[in-house]
């Protein structure tokens, strides 16, 4: 069967939330509402901070952030799925690993996963109630979408290197996706604060193209 060897686009938006950050103006807007976001998250719940306190803190006005999200919810989804989509980031462009050594490669991946799980241990109650079912918003949905996108680049390097040639890339980012997914929601209701030891037993669990480079590189 031949494998499917295609990169994901970024998630299309969900109705409410069609904010187009390469327009500099909607860019500007969203960073300063994402800032304001995590402001106020370091003294209050998500459930205590309202529109209107948001839009003041970030200087943008309601209408305006009427004008891509419904509620709260949906832009704290959007905001929270964006970040650890860039927390992610280990290369938008395979051939920037085309000299590393798989060894490498795997340890920029878990590196990134470990910035992941510290971003969401300095936000666990707010990530605690995004993984909620009460208030969702499409949380779920939207980080799939973007780590899938960002597996679906690891494999493609890895494959690249020799590593994993015969597995179909689709499922195989998918499976890593949905995965992390789920890593991260049993992090963030957890109590554990040693991102470095989970970082290790993620990996070790992985699929066998990511353990044993792992294991390489660490007991180098």
């Amino acid at each position: 069967m031949p494998q499917s060897t295609a990169v994901p686009s970024a998630p299309s938006r969900r109705q409410g939330a069609s904010v187009n950050l390469t327009e500099p103006r909607a860019a500007r807007t969203h960073e300063a509402l994402t800032t304001a976001l995590f402001d106020l998250l370091r003294d209050h719940d998500l459930t205590e901070i309202s529109i209107s306190e948001l839009c003041r803190t970030a200087g943008v006005h309601r209408t305006t952030f009427y004008g891509h999200f419904a509620d709260i919810y949906a832009f704290a989804a959007d905001a929270f799925a964006r970040m650890l989509d860039e927390l992610a980031n280990v290369a938008d462009d395979p051939s920037s690993f085309d000299e590393s050594s798989p060894e490498a490669i795997t340890a920029a991946y878990a590196e990134s996963v470990r910035r992941e799980l510290i971003h969401i241990r300095e936000h666990r109650a707010a990530y605690r109630m995004m993984f909620s079912t009460r208030v969702d918003a499409g949380f779920r949905r939207e980080l799939f979408q973007r780590l899938l996108r960002r597996a679906s680049i690891s494999v493609s390097i890895w494959q690249r290197h020799g590593v994993a040639t015969g597995i179909d890339a689709a499922t195989a980012a998918a499976y890593i996706a949905g995965g992390s997914v789920g890593v991260f929601e049993d992090w963030a209701n957890s109590d554990d604060t040693d991102a470095d030891a989970r970082t290790s037993e993620i990996m070790a669990t992985s699929p066998a193209w990511c353990a044993p480079l792992y294991q390489a590189h660490d007991a180098s």
